[in-house]
């Protein structure tokens, strides 16, 4: 019923804006909105602006002004380009991408004002049931404030990540604040779980180090880890264009090269960071 409590408070209130995080529950529930509002929305926004918008008919000469209204940016053409979408109905309704938005300085002296709200809801919103709630591993937050993300490509799927999970693992040990991650392909396949997916469709990070093992480097994935420190690039194939956007490349295979980093990790080595305290 939440679609339905959302549209009855921005009918009620004529709400202008309405913005959602682009997680899997945000993804759902904007459109929702959106069909019941009647208005429109932006998804997986990297920027959102107030401004204005002139127009100017082209009859009459008359210029219009709306304003203020929402401008949602959003990369488009596979990260190529950068297109601004403006909503001239209301509520503007964006999604904005996990992790594209620097959080800003806390500010005590700023307050907000909490009000109440009794939705009116009939038998007909409750048309699902839960029968089970299954919980996995998660690793969204862990992504967002890891210091190291060691992710795992097509080129790891031999062993089921087994070894990028290792790699991390042994990161924590020596007190590292890390965490592991995967390409879309090993999320489609089944190997991890998408809460744990970088790049367009998955989540946006920028860790002090990012490892990609075994990945190509097409641009979805790198739109979502290119604002990272430095980047390690791990891959059989030199050609990859992975490589193009490394700080550090490592040619070689999976079975090779990892377990010697795991060895290497256990002896000390973290990749230039600092244990926690």
């Amino acid at each position: 019923p939440f679609s339905e409590i959302f549209s009855q408070i921005i009918k009620e209130r004529k709400h202008e804006i309405a913005l959602f995080a682009a997680t899997t529950a945000g993804r759902e529930l904007a459109p929702r909105i959106g069909v019941k509002t009647d208005s429109g929305v932006t998804a997986d926004c990297t920027e959102l602006l107030i401004g204005e918008h002139k127009h100017r008919n082209k009859e009459t000469k008359e210029q219009v002004i709306y304003a203020p209204i929402l401008e949602s940016r959003r990369p488009t053409y596979g990260e190529s380009k950068l297109a601004t979408i403006i909503g001239f109905v209301c509520p503007q309704i964006s999604t904005a991408r996990a992790g594209t938005f620097e959080v800003p300085a806390r500010d005590d002296s700023k307050e907000g004002k909490i009000t109440e709200f009794t939705p009116v809801l009939d038998e007909s919103e409750f048309v699902s049931e839960i029968i089970e709630t299954v919980i996995g591993e998660g690793g969204m937050q862990g992504l967002f404030e890891a210091d190291i993300i060691i992710a795992g490509g097509r080129g790891t799927a031999s062993d089921g990540m087994q070894m990028v999970k290792d790699l991390a693992g042994a990161l924590k040990e020596q007190g590292i604040n890390a965490e592991w991650a995967a390409s879309r392909v090993m999320v489609d396949e089944g190997v991890s779980e998408y809460a744990r997916q970088v790049g367009q469709t998955g989540k946006t990070v920028r860790p002090k180090v990012y490892v990609a093992i075994g990945i190509s480097g097409a641009v979805q994935h790198i739109a979502g880890m290119k604002e990272s420190d430095t980047i390690v690039a791990i891959n059989n194939n030199a050609k990859e264009t992975i490589f193009s956007n490394a700080d550090f490349a490592i040619v070689g295979d999976y079975a090779d090269v990892v377990p010697v980093l795991i060895e290497k990790v256990k002896a000390g080595f973290t990749f230039g960071i600092e244990a926690n305290k």
